[in-house]
């Protein structure tokens, strides 16, 4: 009797384990499930992130451009009021930082941070934009210089200054208004025609000035 009854029993448990089987294959399955859709989130979300800094770059880039000193109006320059050139003279040595220019003082090729305008001595020197007076000092290689901040770590420079009639240390100036006048103080400059010497810095970096002001 015992014997038959086992014998008996036997489907029974192999179909309670078939179910059992099965269950846990079902429960696998949507576990796996659940972990992938979770992991597809996590990359669409990275995806996501990605998209918005790589168009927020964009549309940084998209804010700088060039200033036209002929109208003096801002096209998306570092400040509002815009950049005009110092003065009107001619430029007679280019902003080179890339390749060495001779410098008929020194009898020698080296770099130039700035452009030199032609004018003579005693010409009105404008500031290129508004700013403060941030330095006005003897300089070894240009002279009697002043430096003015325009903020955003911008500078402008002059250089070969006159030492008499220059702006106020602290000074704040407005675009065009009259720092100094053209001198004959560089003393890397000297035998060159009479020019005021004009450059810009951006984080203590020299930068083309013909990035911000057009014919420079």
């Amino acid at each position: 009797m015992r014997q038959e009854k086992k014998t008996k029993d036997r489907p029974a448990i192999a179909l309670v384990l078939f179910f059992c089987l099965a269950a846990l294959v079902a429960v696998f399955a949507v576990t796996s499930t659940v972990s992938k859709v979770r992991d597809n989130l996590q990359v669409d979300k990275a995806a996501e992130v990605v998209k918005k800094k790589a168009v927020n770059k964009t549309q940084e880039k998209a804010t700088t451009k060039v200033v036209d000193s002929q109208d003096g109006k801002s096209s998306g320059s570092s400040s509002s009021s815009g950049f005009i050139k110092p003065l009107s003279g001619e430029v007679i040595q280019k902003y080179s930082m890339d390749m060495p220019i001779y410098w008929e003082t020194l009898d020698q090729y080296m770099t130039h941070d700035g452009v030199d305008l032609a004018a003579p001595a005693g010409t009105n020197v404008k500031t290129c934009a508004s700013g403060t007076v941030t330095r006005i000092e003897q300089d070894d290689r240009y002279g009697m210089i002043v430096e003015i901040s325009h903020g955003n770590d911008l500078l402008s420079l002059y250089g070969n200054m006159a030492k008499d009639g220059l702006v106020e240390l602290g000074e704040v100036v407005s675009c065009g208004d009259i720092i100094g006048k053209v001198g004959k103080t560089s003393t890397f400059e000297a035998s060159g025609a009479e020019h005021l010497h004009f450059s810009l810095k951006l984080k203590d970096e020299p930068v083309d000035p013909g990035k911000y002001i057009k014919g420079l």
